[in-house]
């Protein structure tokens, strides 16, 4: 039979159906009747289940009645042993209860052949009737008498009474020790229900099936499993080989049988729908009467709610008003915050705040927020004037209510409408208060109601008290964008602003936090330094107020000193400390530092206390560079570790302050997980793609102020830049022949106007380099944009400087003829020597 489950616990009207048409088709091709019996026990075993797909029949077996005489030897032998000695044998014409196939998990009733004594009982026997009284109710109930024989006519005959009636039986829990035998096996296997079921056969004999299961079962299953008994007789009848036969011959009887078997189905198909249609048509009429019932306790409660509903909703609603006024420093969002709720508590049809402005004509009001209908409604109409029905409210001398304001005889005075002009919404209940604060008039609440005397007193105070709410609100809030305007400019004016670097493209973010009014201390810089180097620059002073901003212009100001100094990373981090020691001890202050030389493609980074930076290389990799993080500046006298990765072309590099990953509701962990995701997502231009990253990462506004620098290196074109380097051992000879490849490479980038000062510079640095360094010397001549750069590397720390000689001495003068010709020059320290660099524009 393949996968198919039929599930016990929920066994419905289809499956019914289901599994009648599958158990008969398996049948289908039995030879004889106990080939099909044993076919039926097998499937009945395999495809009942439990909810989870699993077998829930540990047995099934299937009987059959026949006279004594009828049964086969092993059946009497059987029969003789479980019989007391000295019985005797029953009469032949005496009815017996034969098991004719078995199926299960319990090996001693499982063959019929070799299974328990209990397969032959005589039902005329009392002692045999009590030892299976399930299976001896059934018989009964199915219409023959224990110890009965076949009626007269069945057999060969039409059906009879007896061949129309199908019987169910369930035993449930509470009477299993009643009704059915095997305790051990009861138990062994957790018996929880036994179905039996059973019909006539067409030699008038009957069959009965038993059904031991773990699940239990409903009367609604067993009901439905009348079917599946009409089913099993139909497979119990042998079919008709062949053609059809002729009229009247042997033949035919298994026809009539099977078409006598088929009508019962039917029947019984019909007797299934039928009950199952009655039962639906019960809950129905229960579940209507139930609905009714439901329906008038929902009326009767929402007359009981309505009058306390309204007054909660008006408190609930002057709660909310007046916290939500109370702590909104948004204009826009308090106003129109403040004419909902006043819409809302007035019980008028729109609402309206007009806002005080002064134009060519001399007063006006502006329409600043609509509530109850669209804006659009009123955006065709111009502006109010202060006519006598606005006077009192645009003056701020009082309250104008009106039951209907047409009626009202200052009403319709005033040209070209005379009254309100054509189009606008109907108004007759009228109620218009002042907002007003410290004596000057901000504007006005209007409301109206299509319907007459809609307003009443209470409304008025209601709508009063929301308008002295707003006035106050409104007021916090003006104060409160004045003095942030104030401090973001003050803010904007502290921080520099970056200059364009040939060879890499930058964005920088500051935004101050959603609330406040402080100046704060967080500031990036970018600052190019001597050959073709860059540094990068992320920082906080902790704190609020003038005193963090004066601080954090005090280091910046430093750190663009000490980095034009040639210092490295770690070195301008100590010296940092140092200083934010001395004038801001106990104030945290928290920095990274990166130095980028893009032409090299090495990125130099040393970070005090600070959140690492995020570095994405070409290929969209993230990481953060957290490696070696020292400690805040001014916390004693620690020194500072460097970190230097690749920036090859693509890379990308974004310093950050706190106040970009981290606030109330996402701790800083999740923060920097979510900004490395962002990172690695889809590279687009740079400016959009810190915009998103911002907007992505403050959902929901800014907690901090942030800060935020990201430096992009694009893929160079062919032929922006290149980079010649030669090596040479510290001989005289060396110095022409590194003048001759300047001479070459200048000619070779069309720079030949240029050949001869940069031969003169390569002369005198690979000169001295050969003079006082005696070791290998290492010289790159390198193009940028607008620029081109030689530098040379030696071992030793000397470095040159500008001194004036005496009248007729010619050392030093070299120094000299390289700071007349470069319009930069300078050293720095590497480890293991010194770099002299000079540049000279392109």
């Amino acid at each position: 039979m393949g996968d198919v489950r039929f599930d016990l616990s929920a066994f419905s009207l289809s499956e019914m159906v289901r599994c009648g048409a599958e158990l008969r088709k398996a049948a289908r091709e039995a030879a004889s009747m106990e080939e099909a019996a044993q076919t039926v026990a097998d499937f009945l075993y395999r495809g009942m289940a439990d909810a989870g797909g699993r077998p829930a029949c540990p047995l099934v077996r299937l009987f059959v009645t026949r006279r004594w005489d009828a049964l086969g030897p092993k059946d009497r032998a059987a029969l003789s042993r479980s019989a007391r000695p000295g019985t005797v044998p029953p009469a032949p014409d005496t009815r017996c209860l034969a098991l004719v196939a078995s199926r299960g998990s319990y090996p001693p009733w499982q063959d019929p052949d070799t299974g328990a004594e209990r397969f032959a009982l005589p039902m005329s026997s009392p002692e045999a009737v009590r030892q299976v009284p399930l299976l001896s109710r059934l018989v009964e109930r199915i219409g023959a008498g224990a110890g009965s024989g076949p009626e007269p006519g069945e057999g060969a005959g039409g059906p009879t009474p007896s061949r129309d009636r199908f019987e169910v039986l369930q035993v449930t829990d509470d009477t299993r020790t009643r009704e059915l035998w095997g305790r051990e096996f009861v138990a062994e296997y957790g018996i929880r229900s036994a179905l039996a079921f059973g019909g006539p056969l067409p030699d008038g004999e009957l069959f009965a099936v038993v059904v031991f299961s773990r699940v239990p079962l409903p009367p609604r299953t067993a009901e439905l499993l009348r079917t599946v008994a009409v089913s099993t007789r139909m497979a119990l009848i042998p079919g008709a080989p062949g053609d059809a036969p002729p009229p009247g011959g042997a033949g035919e009887q298994p026809v009539r049988e099977r078409a006598a078997a088929t009508e019962a189905l039917l029947g019984a198909l019909e007797e299934s729908v039928q009950r199952q249609a009655a039962y639906l048509e019960t809950l129905v009429a229960e579940l209507s009467a139930t609905a009714r019932e439901l329906r008038d306790s929902q009326r009767e409660l929402r007359r009981r709610e309505e009058q306390l509903r309204e007054e909660a909703d008006i408190v609930e609603t002057l709660q909310q008003a007046g916290n939500a006024l109370a702590a909104e420093l948004d204009l826009d969002t308090l106003v129109q915050r403040a004419s909902d709720a006043a819409t809302r508590l007035t019980g008028a049809a729109f609402g309206a705040f007009f806002y005080n402005v002064t134009g060519e004509t001399g007063e006006s009001y502006r329409l600043y927020v609509v509530s109850g209908e669209d804006r659009s409604a009123f955006d065709r109409f111009p502006l109010p004037r202060n006519t006598e029905v606005f006077e009192p409210t645009f003056r701020g001398v009082g309250v104008l209510r009106s039951d209907d304001i047409t009626a009202d005889p200052r009403y319709g005075r005033n040209a070209p409408y005379r009254g309100m002009p054509e189009g606008h919404l109907p108004v007759r209940s009228y109620l218009a208060v002042p907002v007003v604060s410290r004596g000057e008039v901000l504007g006005g609440f209007f409301f109206g109601h299509p319907e007459p005397g809609m307003f009443t007193e209470r409304h008025e105070r209601l709508a009063t008290g929301v308008a002295a709410q707003t006035a106050v609100a409104l007021q916090n809030a003006r104060t409160y964008r004045q003095e942030r305007a104030a401090a973001t400019e003050l803010q904007r004016h502290l921080l520099p602003v970056l200059p364009q670097v040939d060879g890499l493209v930058r964005a920088s973010r500051y935004l101050p936090a959603t609330r406040g009014t402080e100046a704060g201390g967080d500031w990036v810089d970018l600052i190019p330094l001597p050959g073709g180097k860059v540094a990068l620059v992320v920082g906080d002073v902790m704190g609020k107020g003038i005193r963090a901003a004066a601080v954090m212009g005090q280091i910046r100001t430093a750190c663009r000193a000490y980095a034009m100094l040639g210092l490295t990373p770690a070195e301008v981090l100590r010296q940092l400390s140092t200083l934010v020691d001395d004038i801001a001890p106990g104030r945290i202050t928290t920095c990274a530092y990166a130095t980028l030389d893009a032409d090299r493609g090495r990125l130099r980074v040393a970070v005090a206390g600070h959140l690492p930076p995020a570095l994405r290389d070409a290929y969209g990799a993230v990481r953060l560079l957290d490696e070696r993080i020292g400690p805040p500046l001014g916390v004693g006298r620690h020194g500072y570790t460097e970190q230097e990765v690749p920036f090859p072309p693509g890379a990308r590099l974004l310093l950050y302050t706190d106040g970009l990953v981290e606030h109330r509701e996402r701790p800083i962990d999740a923060g920097l997980g979510e900004l490395r995701e962002l990172l690695a997502g889809a590279a687009g231009e740079i400016e959009a793609d810190c915009d998103s990253w911002l907007a992505a990462l403050t959902r929901g506004g800014r907690h901090d102020d942030i800060a935020m620098l990201c430096v992009h290196r694009p893929a160079a074109e062919e032929d922006d830049r290149a980079v010649v380097v030669r090596e040479y051992p510290p001989v005289s000879d060396a110095v022409p022949i590194a003048r001759q490849v300047v001479s070459d490479t200048m000619h070779d980038w069309g720079l030949g106007r240029l050949a001869t000062d940069m031969m003169l510079i390569a002369d005198e640095l690979v000169a001295n380099a050969v003079r006082h360094a005696r070791t290998p010397l290492r010289m790159e001549l390198r193009r940028a944009e607008d620029r081109i750069v030689l530098e040379v590397t030696d071992s030793s720390s000397d470095e040159p400087r500008l001194v004036t000689s005496a009248p007729g001495e010619f050392g030093h003068r070299g120094i000299f003829l390289i700071d007349a010709i470069a319009a930069r020059w300078g050293t720095r320290q590497v480890t293991g020597g010194k770099v002299v660099w000079a540049e000279v524009a392109a």
